[in-house]
């Protein structure tokens, strides 16, 4: 079984940086997410080193919404990550745990017209457009204001990106970015508004992306256009935004994209134009999210019943779809382990379901399992991204409380809902 590097399993049991996850269940209910702070730190400090070797500019700007928890955003904050945000709660976000904002991007296809005003009122690094129409809100802030901007030009460049359709966003079937066309047309006007800084340059192709062939074709459908910007406008761009969709491996049979081969086949593409296109001091961004914290979460649910009906023989989980979506959403695969039988060889096939009245909430089928009785504990794999910043209240379910362990000490970093926050927002 193919474990990463904070999961372990000792005397038969399923355990997380050494921690007894059976104790952390016992302590704090289930459902519960567990994210290893051991292992996001172990991952940045990797992707950063290897960046850094190839160019000395690069700011890693964490994905917001892959894991919004505070406590982790801090962390990240404090290991010398940036924020990449789409939305005035991100930002917000950002500020709370301290990011400086010389290192917040802000991405977003149908921004408000308050959300522009708040990125530049806090005068972020860059704030990347998608839409022509963003121009004249950018430029009538700024004037009325009387505020710099920092701006940068999301370009669509009809890449496929080799991964779920609906996670695949750099082809021109999707809504995000502008044409080429648009793109050089954007940067014409926004070079025409006085107190508009034209900075930079975002590609963004999609997530969950685990080989090397469409990075690397988008980066040098990236050059091409930035050639193009030079040539037309006379303008070298100094912020290089490559977005993120760094994949994570949710398979055994699934191999994890190499940094050091994804910097290596990256990187010198970009370097070598930099003084002729770019600008002398550019710096290369990478807005990674699922990579960061992916595979250091996981979801803790205890067994209610094990039932057969049809043919089919169901374990029915206090977790449901309104927890964890991605199942029900992409048909994602997560790998389940039997917290208290780990290393125990599967004798049966479970459906695995939760409590939500959906028929969708179904996490996985016919999966190999050893035999099962109520009351078991079952680890869900690889659902530190996506997994408590999708999930929901749905059916007036109170959503998960989340445990964070930094250095082999676990702390609660968000406590559960009670009914009553459920309807907190509520007017009678």
């Amino acid at each position: 079984m193919n474990l990463p590097s904070h999961l372990s399993i000792i005397n038969g049991e399923l355990r997380i940086n050494n921690l007894s996850i059976i104790d952390l269940a016992e302590k704090y209910g289930t459902p519960l997410y567990i994210i290893s702070g051991d292992r996001v730190k172990e991952k940045y400090e990797k992707l950063n080193e290897t960046c850094k070797k190839y160019w000395k500019n690069t700011l890693i700007c964490y994905a917001y919404k892959a894991n919004h928890i505070l406590a982790l955003l801090k962390l990240l904050k404090n290991l010398g990550a940036g924020a990449e945000v789409v939305s005035g709660g991100e930002l917000y976000a950002a500020k709370k745990v301290g990011v400086d904002s010389s290192k917040i991007v802000f991405n977003g296809v149908s921004k408000s017209i308050n959300e522009i005003r708040m990125a530049i009122e806090n005068k972020i690094l860059l704030l990347n457009i998608e839409n022509l129409g963003e121009i004249d809100y950018i430029k009538n802030i700024v004037e009325k204001q009387d505020l710099t901007a920092s701006i940068g030009v999301r370009v669509n460049l009809d890449v496929p990106a080799e991964t779920h359709k609906y996670i695949s966003t750099g082809m021109k079937i999707h809504k995000f970015g502008l044409t080429s066309q648009d793109a050089i047309k954007a940067y014409k006007l926004l070079m025409k508004i006085r107190n508009v800084e034209v900075n930079g340059i975002h590609i963004h192709i999609g997530s969950q992306i685990l080989s090397l062939k469409p990075f690397k074709e988008a980066v040098l459908k990236l050059i091409d256009f930035c050639k193009k910007v030079y040539d037309k406008l006379n303008l070298k761009l100094k912020l290089i935004d490559l977005g993120g969709g760094l994949g994570i491996p949710y398979k055994d049979n699934e191999r994890e994209l190499s940094i050091q081969e994804y910097c290596k086949s990256i990187f010198p593409l970009i370097t070598d134009q930099i003084g002729r296109i770019f600008n002398e001091n550019s710096t290369i961004i990478l807005e990674p999210g699922r990579y960061l914290v992916g595979d250091a979460g996981i979801l803790v649910s205890r067994v209610n019943y094990v039932k057969e009906i049809g043919g089919i023989k169901w374990i029915l989980i206090d977790a449901g779809m309104n927890d964890l979506i991605r199942p029900a959403l992409y048909n994602a695969f997560h790998k389940i382990i039997l917290v208290e039988k780990a290393n125990q060889e599967p004798t049966e096939k479970y459906w695995v379901g939760g409590p939500i009245c959906e028929s969708s909430d179904v996490f996985a089928k016919n999966y190999p399992l050893p035999k099962i009785k109520p009351g078991d504990l079952i680890a869900i794999l690889n659902t530190g991204a996506y997994g408590i910043s999708m999930s929901s209240q749905y059916n007036c379910r109170p959503r998960a409380p989340v445990i964070m362990i930094e250095n082999g000490i676990a702390k609660l970093v968000r406590r559960r809902e009670t009914y009553q926050d459920i309807f907190n927002c509520d007017l009678i």
